[in-house]
């Protein structure tokens, strides 16, 4: 390097890496980056469940959904007026429902059970080699009427395969009644769509395939294994449990005496009590359905477990895999839930999936591994944000709960609490999920406390936009790019212990009011402890930050190079060199010896003195 160009190309490499550095440190202040923008959108192609995701046929597949429909409510329609048109008509009968026929199960005290299908449909409920049992045709269980599909030998599990092929599938339907399927430890019972022609279940559901579905009344599994089941939507999904809306109670309060006769004042007033009699024999299918399941395995579902105006739902040692679409979902008018001990896992959306309308849940020792997107969705926006056509209230959702869990290796978040209130998520394990917990879409009333978060890829905790509100508190966070990322929402962050946090153990971004740092323990090596730069109204408290040890990055470098003195000394020096190399260049071709002016005697003589010549006159 010359001396002329030598101090300016410093100059230069000074000033790239400042501009370098403070683009990296913007970009991991935000924790965004191109990587991060591309997992983004593959993650939103993985929320889309058609595609490469659901392989089948969104136009054939919507089409069979309503068709279903339409033969679910032609046989509601036929079966009422058939109690009063058809004389004689007792015990159970068939319908013609398109190509196909549908057997129907009225109402009777004592259950419909295995025995009972053989002797009433034997050319459509075979007995098979290897003590299996096909069902080739539908049934309908009605109001007041329970099958129970069980072992037909004692000490022997059922197994019952649903015909499911290319021309048809079967279903079994109940439309106010009950189902049990019921098996042993040691006998489990196994229901599976089952292609004949293939001889074995099928997998393709662009044809439909066989589902199981309960719509009002009552639902009982237990120590049973479905597989291979349903379809395209959560109601032919594969195991659904769909009720209606609730019977309406307009007479729990009955009428004054005075009200009474103010209507009953011109036009006739029909008696009560009949009415009320006429109501419930009318309108008795149109139910919330209840539950109770234990032991079960779902494997391949298009849903796992699908349930929807529902109350008193008990699941418990459950376990769900490789469902198409979500593994639980508990969709809309889902209360009083309690989901314990269960496991959904390698599902291709979400493996626990709680909407909109769905209140007081809980999730205890819930395990949600390897899903396609979150471990855990909490959504308790409103239906409605105004005046709508129908009528549905703006009220949020929520009271819902997440204890004793875990959620790991999910390909997006761990948990999201998306709206709501009153939301919890304590004394769980999240591990390795892209974002621990999220809450956004103005959640309030949110408690993260009490749990392990461990190697999460961004941030363990992120309380973001719409003025979300969150207490974190008493969090164990190790690992990770961020511990806790708060941008335009509130939060409370005390008590947390982070450790070997490579970015910013905590980072506040834009309006933060309210929200307070403080008594938490960090340790790390990341390029700030707490990072608060581009936010306002922050309130940062005392913080045990003896653990942080910046790492030797070129933002730290830089930082503390443009610190005012280091830079003015910087300066000093550059001026130095600029000088001293100008100095140089006027000077290097004009070189001398420092004895020019001093030369050797003999130069100037022969170099022969006589003596007389230096003697003095006499």
């Amino acid at each position: 390097m010359s001396g002329r160009r030598g101090p300016w190309v410093i100059l230069a490499l000074l000033v790239v890496g400042a501009v370098a550095a403070g683009l990296i440190y913007v970009g991991n202040a935000r924790n965004i980056s191109a990587a991060e923008a591309r997992g983004r959108n593959e993650i939103a192609s993985n929320g889309n469940v058609q595609g490469r995701l659901y392989t089948g046929n969104p136009a054939t597949e919507a089409n069979l959904v309503e068709r279903e429909d339409e033969r679910l409510v032609y046989v509601r329609t036929i079966a009422s007026a058939a109690r009063w048109r058809v004389e004689g008509l007792e015990g159970p009968y068939r319908l013609r429902t398109g190509s196909a026929y549908t057997l129907i199960l009225p109402a009777r005290k004592a259950a419909y059970t295995t025995r009972d299908l053989l002797a009433l449909a034997p050319r459509s409920f075979r007995a098979q080699a290897g003590g299996h049992y096909l069902l080739s045709e539908s049934v309908v269980v009605l109001a007041g009427a329970t099958l129970f599909l069980n072992a037909p030998a004692p000490n022997q599990g059922l197994k019952l395969r649903m015909e499911s092929g290319p021309e048809s599938f079967v279903s079994v339907v109940t439309l106010g009644g009950s189902l049990a399927i019921g098996g042993a430890k040691e006998s489990t019972a196994t229901v599976t769509s089952w292609d004949s022609a293939k001889g074995a279940p099928d997998t393709i559901t662009a044809d439909g395939r066989a589902y199981i579905r309960v719509i009002g009344g009552h639902a009982s599994i237990s120590h049973s294994h479905m597989s291979n089941l349903g379809f395209w939507s959560g109601n032919t999904g594969g195991l659904s449990l769909t009720g209606t809306d609730a019977i309406s109670t307009f007479s729990e309060k009955p009428p004054t005496p005075a009200e009474t006769a103010a209507a009953s004042a011109g036009a006739r007033l029909l008696p009560d009590k009949e009415l009320t009699t006429l109501f419930k024999q009318s309108g008795q299918d149109y139910s919330l359905v209840t539950a109770g399941i234990e032991n079960l395995r779902v494997d391949k579902n298009a849903f796992g477990l699908f349930v929807t105006n529902a109350r008193d739902i008990a699941i418990r040692d459950t376990a769900i895999t490789r469902s198409l679409v979500d593994g639980l979902v508990l969709h809309r008018y889902v209360t009083d839930a309690s989901i314990t001990r269960t496991t959904s896992s390698d599902n291709a959306v979400d493996g626990f999936s709680v909407g909109r309308s769905t209140t007081r849940v809980s999730l205890d020792a819930v395990d949600a591994r390897g899903n396609g997107r979150n471990g855990m969705t909490f959504d308790g926006r409103p239906l409605a944000d105004g005046p709508n056509a129908v009528g549905t209230p703006v009220d949020a959702y929520g009271s819902n709960r997440v204890t004793g869990s875990r959620a790991e290796r999910n390909a997006r978040y761990g948990v999201e609490l998306s709206g709501g209130s009153n939301l919890t998520v304590a004394d769980s394990v999240l591990v390795k999920n892209d974002v621990g917990v999220v809450v956004n879409n103005g959640a309030t009333g949110v408690t993260i406390a009490g749990n392990e978060f461990r190697d999460q890829v961004r941030q363990a905790v992120a309380v973001r936009d719409a003025d979300a509100r969150a207490n974190v508190t008493r969090n164990t966070i190790a690992g990770g790019d961020t511990g806790i990322y708060v941008r335009d929402a509130h939060a409370d962050i005390t008590g947390n212990t982070l450790t070997d946090i490579s970015n910013h153990a905590v980072t506040l971004l834009g309006d933060v009011k309210d929200t307070a740092v403080e008594g938490n323990a960090i340790a790390g090596y990341g390029s700030t402890a707490i990072w608060k730069e581009e936010s306002t109204a922050a309130e940062l408290g005392e913080n045990d930050l003896l653990g942080w040890a910046p790492a030797y990055t070129v933002e730290r470098v830089v930082d503390s190079v443009f610190q005012p003195l280091t830079f003015i000394w910087l300066m000093l020096g550059a001026l130095l060199l600029v000088t001293a190399a100008a100095k140089g260049r006027r000077s290097r071709h004009v070189f001398r010896s420092p004895y020019a002016d001093r030369v050797p005697l003999t130069s100037l003589t022969r170099g022969i003195i006589a003596l007389e010549d230096v003697r003095p006159p006499h």
